[in-house]
């Protein structure tokens, strides 16, 4: 911890995305139109009824905050898809999900960025590491003792790159060349495209997936909170 400056506090939402039918009716009645909109592009049903259920939660939660009913929270979308709270608010957060898990965050005053993914062992990681990502990414993705390891160690650095990308409110090709395993997880792009630094942590999540948190600043974020949807 840099000396005389605070760790951001966020909170970590999990939030299971297979719920009962008249929970995802409920949540449905939450969304925005535009929301809906989106959720009714999803090509599987299975993938309209978790997109509902990620975002209908997302507002539950973010109403918890600020003590206004879901369906009148104002969610406007950055140039590359950030969402925020329309007006002055100070609360930040971001959502990701991926199959049946998602994952909420919420902070004051800091930007802040989530990526969660399911780990996907028979997938050839190794070409595109070393096309798209840092030599000493790359490296470190063929160091591993197998294709599992290798998944392993590629979802890592990819998780931490786009939970940076979603905290900087940017495009995900912009994150490809972060170098996202340094001391004290800060990161730095040495390009400018991102600029600050980006305090980067993995989060606890279930077996099968891998996760991590982006908050701006040098100091490393510290989770003042972890909670399961239940407790709405």
């Amino acid at each position: 911890m840099t000396d005389g400056i605070d760790a951001p506090g966020v909170d970590v939402w999990t939030v299971p995305l297979d719920v009962p039918p008249a929970t995802v009716a409920r949540l449905s009645r939450m969304l925005s139109e535009r929301e809906a909109e989106r959720g009714d592009r999803c090509r599987f049903e299975n993938d309209r009824r978790r997109f509902i259920v990620a975002h209908g939660t997302l507002r539950l939660i973010l109403a918890g905050y600020l003590d206004v009913p879901p369906d009148e929270l104002r969610l406007q979308r950055g140039r590359h898809g950030k969402p925020r709270l329309a007006g002055s608010s100070d609360l930040r957060f971001n959502l990701s999900h991926s199959g049946e898990l998602a994952l909420v965050v919420v902070t004051r005053h800091q930007e802040v960025g989530v990526d969660v993914d399911r780990l996907r062992p028979d997938l050839p990681v190794e070409p595109f590491a070393e096309r798209f990502f840092p030599a000493s990414d790359a490296r470190f993705v063929a160091a591993a003792a197998g294709p599992a390891e290798r998944a392993e160690r590629f979802l890592r650095l990819w998780t931490r790159k786009e939970a940076v990308v979603k905290a900087a409110g940017a495009r995900l090709a912009q994150g490809l060349g972060l170098k996202v395993l340094t001391d004290a997880d800060v990161v730095r792009d040495p390009s400018g495209q991102i600029p600050g630094a980006w305090s980067v942590r993995d989060l606890p999540v279930p077996d099968g997936c891998l996760a991590a948190l982006a908050v701006a600043g040098p100091v490393a974020p510290r989770i003042s909170g972890s909670h399961s949807v239940d407790e709405l």
